[in-house]
């Protein structure tokens, strides 16, 4: 008889923070304060484009990045704020939820599309 597989175990809840003073959002697993991922913005007052993301070594693979813009998407629409995604992540991540679309500055582009994201 073969060892038994082990069951996944249930991801550590993330949580996200604002840091305005560096521009950006920080994410932390479970109880730990050390950040897990990191998401950078740039701020106006009705729009918000993110411009980095990045999850930190020895983070990898745990949900870290999607879970993060989740909540970067979440706390710019409570804000009144609409999204321009300039991350290759994010836009990769949009990509494949659409259900979020709706706090978009506009439309996700195609790579042929030369038009630019900023508002003008």
């Amino acid at each position: 008889m073969s060892d038994p597989v082990p069951m996944p175990t249930e991801r550590p809840p993330v949580h996200v923070r604002d840091v305005p003073e560096r521009s950006r959002y920080e994410a932390t697993l479970g109880d730990d304060a050390t950040p897990a991922g990191l998401l950078g913005y740039t701020l106006s007052n009705d729009w918000m484009a993110l411009v980095h993301t990045e999850v930190l070594e020895g983070f990898e693979g745990q949900g870290v990045g999607s879970r993060l813009v989740r909540a970067v998407l979440d706390d710019a629409r409570q804000r009144g704020l609409r999204v321009i995604p300039k991350c290759p992540f994010v836009v990769r991540w949009l990509e494949r939820h659409a259900e979020q679309h709706d706090v978009l500055y506009r439309p996700l582009q195609s790579p042929a599309d030369p038009t630019p994201l900023e508002p003008a």
